[in-house]
């Protein structure tokens, strides 16, 4: 195997910390140890600091000299904000620098689909965010604009890890069909090679699912 450069270490550490984030091992409010991560990648501090400037940067941490580095929280009216910015961003997918669609991309998919299924009868909300965060994957390999591509994927991080806060107060059965609706959907969309009505399909979903957690909130 390859050694591992300082790069690909850099993105390593990255790509662990957001997904710890995203799936809630670190929730708003935590305070990060950096001296614990430092050790438990085998850095020092100063890589391991530039990659949560970049979270920090990326609106995932805060960091404040003599107090330490938190994960942060996001009001609702950011919340919603974020999402409005993100439908219209899924709507553009088919105008702004589409790429073709792969037989790796529709496999993929299919094993999305697969993975949701046996969710239907498994309420396991971790898996349900690491099965997100991998379709947000897929789609932004349908990008071909790489600012249009960063753009989304900072703020899918945003706001994914709040949207999974809101999964216990739900129904499990209807967001899975939403859920294994959607996919059925972008499979469909796929097959036709049509980025354009991927990027529609996930507007949709985007709003219904905007429409779940505020009618969650009026309810309380």
């Amino acid at each position: 195997m390859a050694k591992e450069n300082a790069d690909q270490r850099q993105r390593r550490m990255y790509e662990s910390i957001r997904q710890r984030i995203s799936v809630l091992h670190y929730p708003p409010g935590m305070m990060i140890n950096e001296m614990q991560l430092a050790s438990e990648f085998g850095v020092s501090r100063t890589p391991l600091r530039r990659v949560l400037q970049q979270l920090s940067y990326e609106g995932l941490l805060e960091i404040r000299n003599g107090v330490g580095t938190r994960v942060t929280d996001i009001d609702m009216k950011t919340f919603k904000d974020i999402y409005d910015l993100r439908i219209l961003l899924a709507e553009a997918m088919g105008t702004l620098s589409p790429n073709w669609v792969a037989v790796r991309h529709r496999k993929t998919l299919d094993e999305l689909i697969g993975r949701a299924e046996e969710l239907r009868n498994q309420r396991d909300i971790e898996a349900y965010a690491h099965l997100s965060n991998d379709l947000e994957a897929l789609l932004s390999e349908l990008v071909g604009s790489r600012p249009m591509r960063e753009m989304m994927g900072v703020l899918y991080y945003q706001v994914a890890r709040i949207w999974y806060t809101f999964l216990p107060n739900l129904e499990w059965d209807e967001v899975m069909e939403e859920l294994l609706a959607e996919l059925k959907g972008l499979s469909d969309a796929l097959a036709s090679n049509d980025v354009g009505t991927v990027g529609k399909v996930r507007a949709t979903y985007m709003r219904l699912m905007l429409k779940n957690v505020s009618r969650y909130i009026s309810s309380e």
